[in-house]
């Protein structure tokens, strides 16, 4: 039996994922010692201590997490929280550099260059996977869990987590110019959640997903519109 409030737990996941993801970048004060620990790494390191939680509270509603999916979820909870780590800390140590000439000096250095790797490629590859693969494993869970039939309040609550989850999807991959995984996984979950829906499918969480699905390639559509080619990064013309 599927929980009723199972749309509730995909708002609550996706409102959590606004909140620590969207933020963060604005919060500039420091905190420490030392000097360049900020409000922003502080809030960073409760991000995955409140996803990960939220979104086993939605995997476990579909009755299959055990077994191999147990796993499957265990191995995935890890390569994120291990790869934010990585992130926050090396985009930690990069930011302690006034942008601009001092900035530019650093990542010249091995030292700089190898925080650069790990931050921009190592960090946001592994964690923007652990997240795709993460709607993945919701997708197969929903699928075996049998019919969940939301009413017109459940769907339009997964909509609305759907369309939050995948603005927040939007702009972290293309701050993390991982929008090259984002488009395919995208195409590839709303041609999946969407011919379940098609088929008559209402589960909260099919719902879910094409709603993220189409939110994202919007936003990637509209900022290609608006920005060029190939995607700007926001906090680049944003200012953030």
């Amino acid at each position: 039996m599927i929980p009723a409030d199972l749309p509730r737990r995909l708002l609550a996941y996706a409102v959590a994922l606004a909140v620590f993801l969207l933020i963060p970048p604005t919060l500039k004060p420091s905190i420490g010692p030392p000097q360049a620990f900020t409000a922003q790494e502080a809030m960073d390191l409760l991000t995955p201590l409140v996803i990960l939680p939220l979104a086993w509270w939605i995997l476990d509603a579909t009755g299959g997490l055990h077994g191999r999916a147990l796993v499957a979820f265990i191995v995935i909870a890890a390569l994120w929280a291990q790869a934010q780590g990585i992130h926050l800390a090396a985009n930690a140590i990069g930011d302690a550099f006034n942008a601009g000439p001092d900035r530019d000096a650093f990542y010249a250095t091995t030292a700089g260059d190898l925080d650069h790797w790990l931050d921009e490629v190592l960090g946001h590859w592994a964690w923007h996977v652990a997240w795709v693969a993460l709607s993945v494993l919701m997708l197969v869970l929903a699928g075996r869990g049998g019919p969940a039939e939301a009413d017109g309040r459940g769907r339009a609550l997964s909509t609305l987590a759907g369309a939050i989850a995948g603005v927040v999807f939007f702009f972290v991959t293309t701050e993390g110019d991982t929008w090259q995984l984002g488009i395919p996984a995208c195409v590839v979950l709303l041609a999946w959640a969407g011919r379940d829906r098609l088929r008559g499918s209402s589960h909260p969480i099919v719902v879910f997903l094409v709603a993220s699905s189409v939110a994202t390639l919007l936003g990637y559509l509209i900022w290609a519109i608006r920005f060029g080619w190939p995607l700007a990064e926001p906090c680049t013309l944003l200012h953030c």
